[in-house]
């Protein structure tokens, strides 16, 4: 394998110029992640993706204001302001969730796919960090007083890339997986990071500046895999 990736500078060159940053690649050794020319179809959709604003479902009640629907699947009522604008509980609340979610699912399908070590270990942090996240919001959430409600599952956005992520070789998944992993936390930590400074005060904001160095962290552990 290692034979095969050394011979294919073309694929490693195309990759460093893509728009998710530096290649993927295997957490110690690029050679252990394949990276053949459908990876570049993946990665190029999760570029798109990714980049796109977040969206939410939202309702009007009654006295005029809004309440998040339970389900966070059908989001195209409402676009979200980018990460780092956001300011208000209503709109940070969907961008966490959905960020949790995507986090879950993704690396409960790494542990399902990957045979790498390395890939695994990190999935199963991924796993055990945002499950912890997830219900340490909807408890600040609850404290709130708000009226707001966690959505559940993924925007139409991440759904696509979990759908992507899924359909990738086993090849070529490793690096698919890094590749999200890289543009999912640089947008988390932007939005956490924005609400931890900007937010309404109250136990939302503080559950930002309480997960924002475990989102950092997890920052620095990904970057590393190249």
């Amino acid at each position: 394998m290692a034979k095969r990736l050394t011979g294919n500078r073309n694929h490693r060159s195309r990759l460093e110029g893509m728009t998710l940053g530096q290649s993927p690649g295997s957490i110690h050794q690029r050679e252990r992640l394949p990276m053949k020319t459908q990876f570049l179809t993946i990665a190029a959709v999760v570029a798109l993706g990714l980049s796109a604003p977040a969206h939410a479902q939202t309702e009007t009640t009654p006295d005029g204001g809004t309440a998040m629907g339970e389900s966070a699947m059908d989001t195209d009522k409402a676009a979200m302001p980018a990460p780092q604008n956001v300011k208000t509980a209503a709109n940070f609340v969907p961008m966490a969730a959905v960020s949790n979610s995507f986090e879950i699912e993704s690396s409960n399908l790494a542990l399902t796919k990957s045979t790498n070590e390395d890939v695994r270990s990190f999935a199963q942090r991924m796993l055990a960090d945002h499950s912890d996240a997830a219900m340490k919001m909807k408890q600040a959430v609850e404290a709130s007083k708000t009226g707001l409600s966690v959505p559940t599952g993924l925007d139409a956005r991440h759904q696509t890339m979990l759908d992507q992520l899924s359909a990738a070789d086993d090849s070529e998944f490793d690096a698919a997986y890094i590749a999200m992993q890289q543009k999912a936390h640089d947008e988390a930590v932007t939005l956490f990071t924005a609400y931890s400074k900007n937010g309404e005060v109250g136990p939302i904001k503080s559950f930002a500046a309480d997960t924002l160095p475990t989102l950092e962290e997890h920052k620095q552990m990904v970057d590393g895999m190249n």
